[in-house]
Parts: structure tokens; sequence; C-alpha cells
């Protein structure tokens, strides 16, 4: 309909853009959100894994160095090879994770909180004495900034301020690991920092160690194991998670998106196709049409001809004679003109036919260039035609060859205003056989061709330079009928042109080498 455009900034076919972006919002929305809370969690995750593995770390070094001094006392007793160096390195070792332990504020109050407890106040001094700063040693561990977990905060915290009134009133399964571990370490610092290894001094040793139960040391063993496996398990939950949000949104966006989108797409294109074929039904059938009128319009024009001609031999005044002539020159332009209109319906039908037939090279060049010999000098212009030797004789449709030829050179005398024009024809045998190569190219020293234009100036109704192409005159057909010639034909016409400098054409194309006498090929000859 005339008038009515179709508006591609809104729609994109039955789908618009608008609706195109709410989908591709919901869609990122699915995405993103599901991938920010997971990513979110996976942060908070390894922020809490981190400090609960330092945790883990410290009270299992601190488990461990209290199961290395009652070994120790051990040996005291039984008279054995006896390292007090190791043992109090141990010691101090073991009393400085349980002092970090104490500074790191597990229950989230105060670093080391204050108390009036007489055994607290006996390990600060015994920190103090071995040379231990709690809270550094709390910070170097990475244990300063992170909370105890709450289940490991349970089994280590003292609920009471006086560790001696919850030691009397509790059983000693019911003891904290903080109460426990505090007064085993006291009692420990009187034999292996003090060098009191008396009996009386072990005992008491040994009743503080007994504090520390199985139980208790197998819940923390229970406790710390738990948390490495939680540490190593979490990791694949939060891939897994990903995974499952990825595939889920890679989903959503199939079935809304993407999949609505290929469909209005092929729709489209099955539109396209369909008005495509119906756009080059009408140009075949303008193109028939063009065919049609041509033939219906060859025969009158051949009549004009022939009336022109018989009215030279009449004896006629000399005015006249000029009227016939321009008479003559009127049709051979019109016959030239139907000629190729009727030539370009015939390749764009595809009905255009090639009659492979012997062609004597150098005579038909003479037939074909020469009108641009009168042309050329006509425009002061040095026109040379350069022949094979031997006149050579090859397969060919003289006919459309000839029409190749005449379209070539007479661009080049055309758009030459000074300078020359030459052609050269050659004949190539391909390794000796009787197949072979038939060339042509043409050359002037025109205007040229700008690069831009190369690409195109085979299509039809282009021409390389619409200024000059009016001051010559022409349809614009030319080179495509010849173009389309020339691939009927097998061949093809290629272009080398630089602009100012000038133009070359090149046609060639496969054939067979003939004998010029019998017009029978070499093969043939040796058969016989």
């Amino acid at each position: 309909m005339r008038g009515k455009k179709w508006n591609t900034s809104s729609k994109l076919g039955s789908i618009s853009q608008q609706h195109l972006r709410q989908r591709l919002l919901i869609t990122m929305a699915v995405l993103l959100v599901p991938m920010l809370l997971a990513s979110s969690a996976s942060i908070f995750f390894h922020k809490s894994a981190a400090s609960t593995s330092r945790y883990v770390l410290v009270l299992g070094q601190m488990v461990q160095g209290v199961a290395k001094l009652k070994g120790f006392a051990a040996q005291l007793e039984t008279d054995r090879v006896y390292d007090p160096e190791e043992a109090k390195t141990t010691y101090i070792q073991t009393l400085g994770y349980y002092s970090a332990l104490r500074a790191a504020d597990p229950d989230g109050d105060e670093i080391e909180e204050d108390s009036e407890s007489e055994t607290r106040s006996a390990l600060d001094a015994r920190t103090d004495e071995v040379g231990i700063d709690p809270v550094l040693l709390s910070q170097q561990l990475g244990l300063a900034d992170a909370e105890m977990p709450e289940d490991l905060a349970n089994i280590w915290e003292e609920e009471e301020e006086a560790w001696e009134e919850a030691a009397a009133t509790e059983e000693e399964d019911e003891l904290s690991l903080e109460n426990s571990v505090g007064t085993f370490l006291l009692v420990a610092a009187e034999v292996f920092s003090d060098g009191q290894q008396d009996a009386a001094t072990l005992d008491r040793f040994w009743v503080e160690a007994d504090k520390l139960s199985s139980e208790l040391l197998a819940d923390v063993s229970m406790q710390l194991n738990t948390r490495s496996q939680t540490a190593g398990y979490a990791p694949v939950y939060l891939a897994v998670l990903v995974l499952v949000i990825a595939l889920f949104g890679a989903v959503f966006a199939w079935s809304t998106v993407v999949r609505p989108l290929i469909r209005e797409v092929l729709r489209i294109q099955a539109k396209l196709q369909e008005e495509a074929r119906a756009a080059k039904s009408s140009d075949m059938a303008k193109t028939q049409f063009l065919a049609t009128i041509s033939h219906e319009l060859r025969t009158p024009m051949n009549g004009v001809i022939g009336a022109a001609q018989l009215l030279e031999m009449v004896d006629l005044p000399e005015e006249d004679r000029e009227l016939i002539d321009i008479l003559n020159s009127c049709a051979d332009s019109q016959m030239a003109l139907i000629e190729e209109i009727l030539t370009f319906g015939e390749i764009e039908a595809g009905a255009l036919r090639i009659k492979a037939e012997p062609m004597e090279v150098n005579a038909f060049m003479k037939n074909a260039t020469s009108f641009a010999t009168i042309l050329a000098q006509k425009k002061d212009l040095s026109f040379d035609l350069d022949l094979p030797e031997g006149a050579p004789v090859v397969l060919g449709d003289a006919k459309r060859l000839r029409q190749v030829i005449v379209n070539l050179v007479g661009n080049a005398v055309k758009f030459t205003e000074e300078g020359s024009v030459k052609v050269k024809a050659t004949v190539e045998r391909i390794d000796g056989s009787d197949e072979g190569v038939f060339r042509v190219a043409v050359t002037d020293t025109g205007m040229g061709i700008a690069p831009e234009h190369q690409a195109k100036i085979f299509e039809r109704f282009m021409q390389g330079d619409s200024s000059s192409s009016r001051k010559a005159g022409g349809t614009g057909l030319g080179l495509s009928i010849a173009q389309g010639i020339a691939h009927e034909s097998g061949g093809n016409i290629s272009l080398e042109s630089e602009l100012g400098k000038g133009s070359t054409f090149t046609f060639e194309m496969k054939t067979k080498i003939v004998n010029a006498n019998d017009g029978t090929s070499p093969t043939e000859r040796n058969v016989a």
C-alpha cells in the first residue's frame, strides 16, 4: 500500500520491542537475583569457614599439647627418658594457645574479660611470666576478628565468673573446656616450668588431668571433625546450587525469550522468502515482457532499415540523402538497443543458448573491432589490434562473443578522450591437448574507474561514473550483458583499473582449438 511503512524500531514482526525488553529483564532478574544470593551465601560461608578453621586449628593444637603434657608426666612417674626443655616448650605453646582463645572474646563481650577468680589471675600471671601477649597472639592466629562458632563456644566457655565456685558445684564432666584446661595448666606450670616434680605435685597434676574427661575430649574431637567435614562439603553444595540456578535460568530464558524469538524470526524469514519469490516472479514477468516487446519491435525496425537501404539506391537530391543517413543512424542505434534488451531478457530468464561452432579468431576479431577504427579516428585516438599468429580456429558462438567484444571495445573508445585503445587477442593451448583458453584484453588510457565502483560495474543499470556515462550515453546494460554471455560461455570478464590512468577489461573462456581447414580437432584427426 502506498505511504504505508513498517516501523521496525517498535516491532519485530508481532513481537514488540517493549515486550521483548520486559522478557529480557525478567530473564536477567531470574538469573542474577539467585546468582547474587548464591554469591552472597558463598562469601558468607567462606568468611565463616575461614574463622571456623582458625578456631578448629588452635583448639586442636591446644588439645594435642594437653595430651603431650600428660605423656611427659607419665615419663616422669615411670623414670623413663625425659626431655625437660621439650616439655617446657610444649607447656608454653599450650598455654599460648589457651591464652589466645581466651583473648579472642568467644562470647562477644570483651577481650579477655576481667574476673575476680584467683585461678584466672594465676593464669594471667603465668602468661606474663613466659612472655606471652594473649591479645597479640590472638591477632596473629587470626582469632581476634572472628567469633568462635556457637557449638564450639558451648564446649569452651564457663558461664560462671568464679571458677572455684563452678568447680565446687558442678560435676567434673560438666565443667567447660576453658575451666578444665585452665586449672590443668596451672598445675602443669608447677611441674614443667617450676620443676616441682614431687609425688604430691604429680598427684595434683593427675587430679586436674582427670577433669579433662575422655568424654569432653571426645566431644571436642567430634566437633572439630564435624566442622572440618562441613568446610569440605559446603563448596560442593554451593557449586551444585549455582549450577541448578544457571540451568533454571537457561531453561527460563529459552522458553520465554529465545524460543519465541526464533519462532518469530523463522516466520519473518518464511514471509521474506515468499515475498522474494513473488518479486522474482514479477521480475521474470517484466523480463519476459521486455523480450516479447523486443521481438515485436525488431520486425518493424528491420522493415525501416530495409526501406532506408532501398532509398539509398534511388537517385535522390543531396539533402534527401542526408535525411536517409540520419534515418539509418537512428535505426541502427534503435536496433542495437532492442538487441541489448532482447539479450538481457534471455540472460535474466535463463534462456540464452550458446552455440559452439568453429570460429577463426583473427577474422572474428577484425570483424568485431572494425567499427572501433573509425570511432577512434574521429576522436583522434590511437587504436591497436594485436592478433595471434597462425590464425587459430576455436569453438565458440561468434554472434554472442561479438556482442562481448563490441561492448568492451566500444566502452574503451567511448570513455577515452585522449591516448590509445589497445586490443590483444591470444589463444593458449593447455598441456599440448586440443583444450585451450581464448583471451581478449582491452586496455584504454581513459579516466579509469574508482575502486568503490569496480565491484558493481557489472551490475545491471550500473555505470562507473554517472556524469560521464550520461555524457557518453548508454543504458547501463552493456557490461551486465557481456558478463552474462561470458558466464554462459564458460568464461569470465575481469577488471583492472586505476583512477586517472585507464582500465583493462579481460575476457577469457576455455574452448577447444580446431583445425582452420576442416574444423576438426587434433584428437579427431588422430583417430581418423
